[in-house]
């Protein structure tokens, strides 16, 4: 007799990375059991770790709703070409951009950056070729 399928779990407001692990919890709590019904205690194990996940998940929502809309200086001639930039961020894991000193590379990527979603897990990461540029950017 073929082992009974376990029932789906609703995983609407689970993160992608806790998918996976709670499919495969919920897999090895049933072998377990060898299709009988499921026991008390195995149930209980399920609906924590769904429990922890669908907390993160709201956590995260919670983190995005805070977020703010950043401002662009449209003065600088980076503004001109947000729109270009965005889209190479979104299409390619690396990016160089050059520019000219006092474009708003250092000031306005970072921000181009979080208004893609960017950051929200995480953080942005910029680079300076000096330590002191980059203290004075981290705290921006």
């Amino acid at each position: 007799m073929k082992p009974a399928t376990p029932p789906r779990l609703d995983l609407s407001e689970v993160l992608p990375a806790d998918r996976s692990r709670l499919i495969a919890l919920q897999r090895k709590v049933h072998a377990r059991a060898h299709g009988e019904s499921l026991d008390d205690a195995a149930q209980r194990e399920i609906d924590q770790a769904l429990a922890e996940a669908k907390s993160k998940f709201a956590q995260r929502e919670a983190r995005r709703a805070q977020f703010a809309h950043p401002a662009f200086d449209d003065a600088l001639p980076i503004a001109e070409r947000r729109a270009e930039i965005a889209t190479l961020i979104e299409k390619h894991q690396v990016v160089i951009l050059c520019g000219e000193t006092g474009s708003g590379k250092t000031t306005q990527l970072p921000k181009i950056c979080l208004e893609l979603g960017r950051g929200r897990h995480g953080m942005i990461g910029c680079t300076q070729p000096r330590r002191i540029a980059a203290r004075s950017l981290a705290t921006r």
